[in-house]
């Protein structure tokens, strides 16, 4: 692909990403979509991901967004997940992590979709309230 869609990209990962809405997985999926190889592309996210959150994390900071006594806890579980994940993703032949990755693409939507439908269903509730 071009390099600006790829700008393009970026930047809308950048966006979601410092907004905490997992600018990573829009990264990554472009990434894959473009041919680049799963682990490669996985590589290339985590790279491209620190300054947006390095960024994002110094508003959220500034603006007293951040939960100090959580620090603890997640970083020892983000660490454990980390060293779990680098494991399996080395034992999954690429098509796995494709699979994995697809399905949690896939759940994400699911739990989305039901979301707004629910948004839409209480919004429809509240209209016929109105109109008596």
């Amino acid at each position: 692909m071009g390099n600006w869609q790829n700008l393009l990209a970026a930047g809308a990962a950048g966006v979601l990403g410092a907004m905490g809405l997992g600018g990573g997985g829009v990264l990554l999926l472009w990434l894959t979509l473009t041919g680049m190889d799963q682990r490669q592309a996985q590589g290339l996210n985590l790279l491209l991901i620190l300054p947006v959150g390095l960024a994002g994390l110094w508003f959220h900071r500034k603006n007293g967004l951040l939960c100090s006594s959580c620090l603890p806890s997640l970083w020892l579980g983000g660490a454990a997940g980390v060293l779990a994940g680098h494991s399996l993703a080395g034992l999954l032949p690429e098509e796995g992590l494709r699979k994995m990755f697809g399905a949690l693409l896939v759940a994400m939507a699911l739990g989305e979709l039901k979301t707004a439908w629910k948004l839409l269903r209480e919004g429809k509730e509240k209209g016929k309230g109105e109109g008596k």
